[in-house]
């Protein structure tokens, strides 16, 4: 049996977990846990770095994909799709708290799946993500669309 992580870990189906941020002597028990790579959307390019050295030397791959924490645009979520389409299976994607995974996941089922807002919140919900999650879900998704509109509107 593998030791439990110490981080918060939303499983969202077969190929990928939402969490929170690893410690470094954790990337051996992602790999242990069947992992074989690691998304890391933190801004941060020296724990990046340092989290890919240690990602690959256990065995996993890495992709390093700095995203704000809000505001995320729409190219944003399309890089997103494109790694999650280049990465093995299964993939630990990480941000600091899981709350950027889960706003980029809903968006990734919105904008790249073609799901629905309630088929996405529900996986969400089953992967245990709580009321107040969502709070903030509802709200920055409804920014990003509204951001997204007035991008695409000219101005008078």
């Amino acid at each position: 049996m593998t030791q439990p992580l110490g981080c918060v870990v939303y499983r969202v189906d077969d190929e990928v977990v939402l969490a929170g941020q690893p410690q470094p002597e954790e990337m051996r028990v992602l790999r242990e846990q069947g992992f074989r790579s690691v998304l890391n959307i933190r801004t941060d390019p020296e724990r990046g770095a340092e989290e890919g050295r240690n990602a690959e030397a256990a065995g996993l791959a890495y992709a390093f994909l700095p995203l704000p924490a809000y505001e995320l645009r729409p190219e944003h979520v399309r890089a997103f799709g494109e790694t999650l389409q280049r990465l093995p299976k299964p993939i630990f994607f990480h941000c600091r708290s899981a709350s950027r995974t889960g706003l980029l996941w809903m968006l990734h089922r919105l904008l790249n799946d073609g799901w629905s807002r309630e088929a996405a919140e529900a996986e969400l919900r089953a992967a245990g993500y709580d009321d107040d999650a969502f709070e903030v879900f509802e709200f920055c998704v409804d920014d990003f669309f509204e951001r997204a509109e007035e991008t695409r509107t000219p101005t008078s």
